[in-house]
């Protein structure tokens, strides 16, 4: 039973949302495109719900940043994917 509820805690944290994304205030951006990298390769970029999360699970090859951005704010330096989850990324108007 014990491995169990282990197994199903593994499962349901790795649904849950590894980035946020957030403006100065502290309130979450929906539809801001999320582009992890690798090395030699860029994933598909992916869009933050309404409450500013995204899931973004490592994969091969193994990604390295991330690339986050949305119309109407300034471009934000490259995050490090090695960083504890959840990252929060706060964007500047």
């Amino acid at each position: 039973m014990r491995s169990f509820l282990g197994i199903l805690a593994l499962i349901c944290s790795s649904c849950s949302p590894t980035i946020f994304v957030v403006d100065e205030t502290g309130r979450p951006i929906e539809d801001a495109k999320v582009v992890p990298m690798s090395r030699s390769f860029n994933w598909p970029p992916k869009a933050t719900d309404k409450e500013g999360g995204v899931l973004v699970h490592q994969d091969l090859p193994t990604i390295e940043y991330l690339q986050v951005s949305k119309v109407g704010y300034r471009n934000h330096p490259l995050v490090n994917f090695n960083l504890p989850k959840p990252i929060t990324v706060v964007l500047k108007r």
